[in-house]
């Protein structure tokens, strides 16, 4: 990793899918080959920061599970910014730890820095803090999350971080992706 230099390109809007330090859950012997490391390079919580702090937004909104809620929300609280609501996305399906109960959701947190940025008034009390769709893939977030950010800030300059593709309107930043930066830092997910 690099410095924690603030690049000057301006985003008002900062999407980031960060890859937690996580690993897969118990191996099954229907799966013999499964290993318990994910199919992609993961970042400790230091590590995250540091990306996230190398640009400055207005807002930001930053998925995470429940495993990281609390560091997840303090990373953005020490980059300056202010939680304004934890969405919560029911997967409608989901894992079983220990054959306990099914982990169906993942949070994203919606961060602001003073004064908050104006949402569209035409979107205005018409999204939910919680709402459901089938997940598909693993990691893959879900398009209604595009939906919302898009319609509450639609003419506005937006980033995502750690993307697997690419959006109309959007830049990118991740190692599935040609990116639309130079972070300094090694492209990951």
């Amino acid at each position: 990793m690099t410095d924690n230099k603030t690049y000057t390109k301006k985003y008002q809007i900062i999407y980031a899918d960060p890859p937690w330090s996580q690993t897969k859950g118990g191996l099954r012997k229907a799966r013999p080959n499964q290993t318990k490391k994910l199919d992609y390079p993961t970042l400790s919580l230091e590590e995250i920061k540091n990306i996230l702090s190398k640009l400055d937004g207005d807002v930001l909104f930053l998925w995470t599970i429940d495993k990281f809620l609390f560091e997840a929300q303090k990373i953005g609280e020490d980059l300056g910014y202010k939680l304004h609501s934890r969405i919560i996305w029911d997967k409608t399906n989901g894992i079983a730890p220990a054959f306990t109960i099914r982990f169906s959701k993942e949070y994203l947190l919606w961060f602001y820095k003073s004064p908050m940025l104006k949402i569209n008034k035409d979107f205005s009390g018409k999204f939910r803090d919680v709402f459901s769709e089938k997940s598909t893939k693993h990691s893959k977030k879900p398009i209604y999350a595009y939906y919302l950010i898009e319609s509450l800030y639609p003419n506005t300059k937006k980033i995502e971080l750690f993307a697997r593709n690419k959006r109309e309107g959007w830049d990118s930043w991740g190692n599935e992706v040609e990116s639309d930066i130079d972070l300094g830092v090694n492209n990951v997910r």
